[in-house]
């Protein structure tokens, strides 16, 4: 004979909820907020042996990027970092900068579309690529881009547009590339 095991209080039925998580990310600009919001509340923690902030905002904090934005920047975070760049994730990034004035010969414009969306997918699972565009100088300057005269011939847009999940709207993260030498 089994025994069935009866909580007080609790129903025979599971519930479940769903939990509404919050992008957040540090600026990567790392401006500092002016100021303390409130006056600054301590206490002493034994463990640290010190006085520990408890409410209020010390000066120096950076500001956050919050929802849309803060994928935003991770997908511009993406583009812009080559292989070996960051520690312990040798191929993060899409590493196109080392694509990018290469002859034809090396790559093609659908390779680099691949490769962008390949490191988005892999990189930033709350992002989903629905179109890379390329600007060149033989196009016109889109509007809103300010290049130096003396940079358009070696100059590179890269536009990815993409969805972030739970948003019905489309984002946009823009990258200019340019060659300096």
């Amino acid at each position: 004979m089994a025994l069935r095991r009866v909580t007080p209080g609790l129903k025979s039925k599971t519930l479940a909820t769903s939990r509404v998580r919050k992008n957040s990310d540090i600026d990567l600009l790392f401006k500092p907020k002016p100021g303390v919001v409130n006056d600054p509340v301590y206490r002493w923690d034994p463990r640290s042996q010190r006085m520990v902030l408890v409410e209020g905002q010390m000066v120096g904090d950076v500001y956050k990027k919050e929802d849309a934005a803060a994928v935003v920047q991770s997908v511009e975070n993406i583009l812009l970092t080559n292989d070996f760049e960051k520690p312990y994730l040798p191929y993060f990034g899409a590493n196109i900068r080392s694509m990018l004035f290469e002859t034809v010969e090396n790559y093609t414009e659908e390779l680099v579309r691949s490769e962008i969306i390949k490191s988005v997918e892999m990189y930033e699972p709350r992002a989903t690529v629905m179109d890379v565009t390329f600007w060149d100088s033989t196009q016109q300057l889109p509007q809103g881009m300010v290049i130096l005269r003396e940079q358009i011939h070696n100059s590179v847009v890269i536009k990815v547009e993409f969805q972030i999940d739970n948003y019905q709207e489309s984002f946009v993260a823009k990258v200019n590339m340019n060659r300096l030498r």
